[in-house]
C-alpha cells in the first residue's frame, strides 16, 4: 500500500512540476511580449479553467469558483486588443492604408467621435517636444514632435545621431531599432 501511495504522489508531483515549469516559461516570455507566451497563456488558461469546472462539479466549492474567476478574467485580458498586439497576435497591419491608427481601447476623459472627422486619429499640427530619459547617459534628450506637415529627419543631433522611426498606430516617435512601440505596445 505504501508503495502505490508513493507512486501516487509521484504522479501528482510531476504533473504539478511540469506545469509549474509551464508557467515560469510563460511568464517570462509574457514579461518580453513573446507571441509564444500568449499561445501558451491561452492553452493553459482553457485548460485550468476547465480544471475550474471540474472542482465545481466534485464539490470543491472555494478552489473551484476562485479558479473560475481567476481564469476567466486571465482568458478576458489576453483576448482584449491592446494585449494582443503587444504579443503580435492582434492581426492589424504593419502599414494601414486605411490611416487609422492602433488604439488600445476606450480613453477615459476623451469624447468619443461619432461622425466622420479627417483628421482624426493624426497627430496635431504643433505639438510640443516630447522629452525621454536618455538610457546611456543618464540626461534628457528632447525630439521634436512631428506634425502632418513636417518630415522627421533622418538625423538629428537632439536624437544622438540615431534615426527616427514612428509607430504606424499610434504615430508614437522613438530610436530606430525599437521593436515594440512603448506608447501601444504594437509590434514594429
Amino acid at each position: 500500500m505504501g508503495s502505490l501511495l508513493g507512486a501516487v504522489g509521484l504522479v501528482i508531483g510531476g504533473v504539478v512540476l511540469f506545469f509549474s515549469i509551464i508557467w515560469l516559461a510563460t511568464g517570462i516570455g509574457f514579461l518580453q511580449g513573446r507571441g509564444w507566451s500568449w499561445t501558451l497563456g491561452m492553452i493553459f488558461s482553457i485548460l485550468s479553467l476547465l480544471g475550474a469546472i471540474g472542482a465545481l462539479t466534485i464539490g470543491l466549492i472555494t478552489g473551484g469558483v476562485g479558479g473560475l474567476i481567476f481564469w476567466s478574467l486571465m482568458l478576458y485580458y489576453l483576448t482584449r486588443t491592446h494585449v494582443k498586439a503587444f504579443f503580435g497576435k492582434s492581426g492589424l497591419p504593419l502599414a494601414p492604408a486605411y490611416g487609422m491608427p492602433y488604439s488600445p481601447g476606450t480613453q477615459f476623459g476623451q469624447p468619443q467621435m461619432t461622425t466622420s472627422n479627417t483628421g482624426y486619429g493624426r497627430p496635431p499640427a504643433i505639438a510640443p517636444p516630447v522629452t525621454f530619459p536618455s538610457l546611456s547617459q543618464g540626461s534628457s534628450t528632447t525630439i521634436p514632435a512631428t506634425g502632418p506637415g513636417s518630415t522627421p529627419s533622418s538625423s538629428s543631433p537632439s536624437s544622438g545621431g540615431k534615426a527616427l522611426v514612428s509607430c504606424p498606430y499610434c504615430h508614437s516617435t522613438f530610436p530606430t531599432g525599437t521593436r515594440k512601440c512603448l506608447t501601444c505596445g504594437a509590434a514594429i
